[in-house]
């Protein structure tokens, strides 16, 4: 009998061990087929490297006895919900949940996952965008408190920075000791704050279509030179100012050709001056140069690794390169990571390199994944000016489309 029982356990551990291993399922590593962006002979500017939607892709997976004998830990708070606003510094991860109502902190330096936000006088109603200083605060744009919500470099809330009402704020950068908000309520307009007080310094802006007005605005960066970059959704259109609010360049009309946009959100500038503009109806990212000429794209419509399903934002990061070397083929050269939010699918945090092969590099085909093709239609529909705002404008929210419009094609 007492044999019969150790048997028994032996044999549920195995297949518990079995069963732990094949539900884990993780992000794809570097010995599997590169998706890269253009695809050769095209000379590849882009590597897709790897996906997080929670913890299971941070985190070290549990030891299989642990998992058979206390049994699966919870996953509800273990995951991200519905994903908007991305920051990212030295391995860390920073999304905005805009289900779960928290901060979700990936870290692929120590492995581990956790949030913030989700309690006390920090406690967030809507985080939409989030900024990360020198120092490592995290400024948070939400909606709903109407302020721009502050921790401290161990995530601590440390502060709340009103927003002259009537104020919608959905996005913030910092530059040196200012703070950029964009508030898009009816006044349409560019909020500077002091970084360390919440002081206004200055407002400009105003709705309109003129350059230096903005039509439900969505999303502003800075360059590396100083200048603002806006993405004035409901115009179609990005634009260049001065920090003063002095337009210095308009581009873009409606339409889903490549430097056009059919529904642009997330804009953000590299080290470098690049200009990377999420669009949600195309589901692709489009580069830029500084003057705002098209260079190329990446990202499209799918299910697959690589692909992107209603992308919102992302965020541009030299800092956390070490930590995703084991993802880069051996031959790239990496300048900097590309972390895109989709804001549904199964891979809701997609990780991308910047860089290039060495000049005269070639790669076997056997080596090169091929993403499926996606009609030029493909996507949600472009903005509709009459329509209600959507989640990340301040309203109820996208969904991706069933099926797409052919009169909407260019």
């Amino acid at each position: 009998m007492q044999e019969r029982c150790i048997r028994q356990i032996e044999a549920a551990f195995a297949m518990a061990v079995v069963g732990f291993a094949a539900g884990c399922e993780g992000p794809p590593k570097a010995e599997q087929p590169l998706v890269l962006f253009p695809s050769p002979p095209a000379k590849p500017r882009i590597q897709f490297l790897t996906w997080a939607s929670g913890a299971a892709q941070v985190e070290p997976p549990r030891d299989a006895l642990d998992a058979f004998l206390l049994g699966e830990e919870p996953t509800l708070q273990k995951v991200i919900q519905k994903p908007y606003g991305v920051a990212a510094r030295d391995g860390v991860v920073y999304v905005c949940d805009t289900k779960g109502l928290c901060v979700c902190k990936l870290d692929f330096k120590k492995q581990t996952y956790s949030v913030f936000g989700d309690r006390g006088p920090g406690r967030l109603r809507k985080p939409i965008n989030i900024a990360i200083d020198a120092l490592g605060y995290k400024f948070v744009a939400d909606p709903v408190r109407k302020q721009i919500v502050v921790f401290d470099p161990d995530d601590r809330y440390s502060a709340a920075f009103d927003i002259p009402k009537p104020c919608r704020p959905v996005d913030v950068a910092v530059f040196q000791n200012e703070l950029y908000v964009l508030d898009n309520d009816e006044s349409c307009q560019i909020v500077v704050l002091d970084r360390t007080s919440g002081e206004v310094l200055r407002t400009f802006g105003g709705p309109g279509g003129e350059p230096g007005q903005f039509k439900i605005p969505n999303s502003l960066s800075v360059g590396p030179e100083g200048h603002l970059y806006i993405c004035d959704t409901h115009n179609w259109r990005i634009q260049k100012l001065t920090r003063e609010g002095e337009p210095v360049w308009v581009r873009g009309t409606p339409g889903y050709r490549y430097g056009r946009f059919g529904r642009p959100r997330g804009l953000r500038v590299g080290p470098d001056g690049v200009i990377y503009v999420v669009d949600g109806a195309t589901e692709i990212v489009q580069m830029f140069n500084s003057e705002g000429q098209t260079l190329m794209h990446f990202g499209g419509p799918g299910k697959v690794p690589g692909t992107l399903v209603l992308p919102s934002t992302l965020a541009v990061d030299k800092t956390s390169v070490p930590y995703f070397k084991e993802h880069v083929h051996e031959a790239f050269d990496v300048e900097y990571l590309l972390f895109v939010a989709s804001q549904y699918g199964k891979h809701l945090v997609s990780v991308y390199a910047f860089g290039s092969f060495p000049e005269g590099f070639q790669l076997i085909d056997s080596e090169i994944a091929t993403l499926p093709q996606v009609s030029p239609d493909q996507g949600i529909p472009p903005v509709d000016p009459g329509r209600a705002p959507t989640a990340d404008e301040g309203g109820e929210g996208d969904k991706p489309a069933e099926t797409p419009k052919a009169n909407q094609q260019d």
